[in-house]
């Protein structure tokens, strides 16, 4: 009886129901006596101690088609969600009919998305055809939160980017003080700043972006989203200009 059902299903069929799907490996086991389930159990463990490998190769083939559904659903969430990331009401800088735009989703207290301020700078210098979208990302705790609110209302004064630099460029914490001495400088209207900042339309706004980063696949800062493609993490200048080069299929900007 049992040999039977062997014939009729594949030895590595059901090692990798039993070794990584759950809920197969249950349907499997509910399908068998006792007497069969050991008898299975031992078939398998012959198998494995000749063929260890066979187990090794299904279960690679199985990580890699789990990465290659994740690669597609966040590629899919990205293009549905395309308009959202690329408004032209959102805080940028370069060029706004430029031939690639990069998203990016940071946290003020992140250290390597301070660290990429500079790059930004760099190309935006160097490429006058690429125009670069932020999103705050207030993960990293109750300042982050208050540096995003601020930046926010700077956005509703004209000088989001001005506001944004000037906060990632700052060595040491971010308090009041510092957002209030950034503004100053800047020539902000600081009680209309205040204002704003803890309006019900800036809150929105920062929610929506969270939920939205969430919804392609963001999960820490930096992010970004260059071309239709998530990249996860720091870049540095080069992967930078080499992923919005990618976008444009090759070709220099």
């Amino acid at each position: 009886m049992i040999t039977k059902f062997l014939c009729a299903l594949p030895v590595l069929a059901l090692v990798a129901a039993l070794a990584v799907g759950p809920s197969s490996a249950r349907a499997a086991d509910a399908a068998l006596s006792d007497a069969q389930k050991a008898e299975v159990e031992q078939i398998i463990k012959d198998y494995l101690q000749k063929k260890p490998e066979e187990l090794v190769q299904s279960l690679q083939a199985y990580q890699e088609k789990q990465q290659q559904d994740s690669m597609n659903a966040t590629k899919e969430s990205i293009s549905k969600n395309l308009e959202k990331l690329t408004a032209q009401d959102l805080p940028d800088a370069g060029n706004k009919k430029g031939d690639v735009t990069v998203v990016e989703f940071f946290d003020y207290n992140c250290g390597y998305c301070k660290k990429a301020i500079h790059d930004i700078k760099v190309v935006l210098e160097s490429d006058k055809n690429v125009r670069f979208v932020f999103f705050d990302m207030p993960i990293l705790g109750p300042t982050s939160l208050t540096a995003s609110k601020w930046a926010q209302a700077a956005h509703k004064q004209g000088k989001y980017f001005e506001f944004h630099s000037a906060l990632m460029e700052h060595n040491g914490s971010i308090d009041d003080n510092v957002l209030e001495s950034t503004a100053k400088t800047l020539g902000l209207d600081i009680e209309k700043l205040k204002k704003d900042a803890e309006s019900s339309e800036v809150a929105k706004t920062l929610e929506d972006g969270l939920t939205l980063g969430h919804g392609i696949g963001i999960q820490g800062t930096p992010g970004f989203v260059i071309g239709g493609k998530l990249f996860p993490g720091y870049l540095g200048e080069e992967g930078l200009k080499n992923a919005i080069k990618e976008a444009r299929g090759g070709k220099e900007g």
